[in-house]
């Protein structure tokens, strides 16, 4: 780790949470999954060799392998993984990250929300920026240390067991962290900014090693641009790529593919030409519909 990266950040403030009591996090329902090329965020069981248990990361299409609900307060983030990362509440010593892309480019990542119990089972969720790019195109990327904010798993987490999912013959089980829109705004990431999300796990404190969504392990390192995660906002509920008309749960996009950086079904641009599709088809209708009335016997 450069000198530079570890001076970035001068201080690191702790995460607000209910005093002694966790976060209440949203029923189930209320999860939207996050996508990667225009599907839900999957991941094969047991495709990275060295990332197994509860560092793999499991799911498909019925039940995706990455999440992510929002409420005025927080931004909660939920993976799917094969066994309990925090059995009895001791926090596993391996790190389970999201990284998001804040900038478009996407061969690097500008902010990390991490799960990690390397330092201790009591285990922490941290938020790191990452402002210098050392190993372009690599989810194993350090961020800049120290972290920016910083709260007891205790407060901010919790493993539960994942309602009839069970990838490798037993029961999977979520991961889930939050992190307030306080802490998340002033470094880039407010409920609506645009961003791509990747997951990951490890075996390191920061940088994420192991397993990462999206991504077939037997097919060699990760790279972040070549996982194409789809383009998406902070909050689901602001995302209009989200459901049909911009509802949570669909596609609701112009073609365009995971990754595309233009054409969303909210825009004006996209509005207005579908309308003027409409007139257009009507006009032509009108009168073709009007001649058959005549020759009608």
């Amino acid at each position: 780790m450069s000198l530079v990266k570890v001076a970035i950040v001068l201080c690191c403030v702790v995460l607000p949470a209910t005093a002694s009591a966790q976060v209440a996090f949203p029923p189930d329902p209320a999860w939207v999954p996050l996508r990667c090329n225009r599907a839900p965020m999957t991941d094969r069981f047991a495709d990275q060799p060295g990332a197994l248990d509860e560092r793999d990361i499991v799911g498909d299409a019925a039940a995706p392998a990455g999440l992510r609900a929002s409420d005025a307060m927080y931004l909660y983030l939920r993976m799917r993984l094969d066994k309990d990362p925090a059995p009895g509440g001791a926090v596993r010593p391996f790190t389970w990250g999201m990284q998001f892309d804040l900038d478009g480019k996407l061969d690097s990542y500008e902010l990390m929300v991490a799960v990690s119990g390397v330092a201790g089972a009591a285990g922490t969720v941290s938020v790191y920026r990452n402002t210098m790019t050392t190993l372009l195109n690599d989810p194993n990327e350090s961020p800049d240390l120290p972290a920016a904010a910083t709260s007891a798993f205790a407060m901010n987490a919790r493993s539960i067991t994942a309602p009839g999912s069970n990838n490798g013959g037993n029961a999977d089980f979520f991961l889930d962290f939050a992190v307030p829109w306080s802490v998340l705004v002033p470094l880039g990431l407010d409920r609506g900014t645009r961003t791509y999300v990747w997951a990951a796990t490890s075996s390191a404190a920061t940088g994420l090693d192991g397993d990462v969504a999206c991504h077939d392990g037997a097919s060699g390192p990760a790279r972040l641009d070549a996982i194409a995660p789809d383009p998406t906002t902070g909050d689901p509920a602001q995302d209009p790529g989200t459901g049909p008309g911009g509802g949570p749960g669909g596609t609701g996009r112009l073609e365009g593919g995971g990754g595309c950086s233009t054409g969303r079904t909210g825009s004006p641009l996209a509005l207005l030409a579908l309308a003027l599709l409409a007139l257009r088809r009507r006009r032509r209708a009108v009168p073709a519909l009007q001649g058959r009335k005549r020759t009608a016997p």
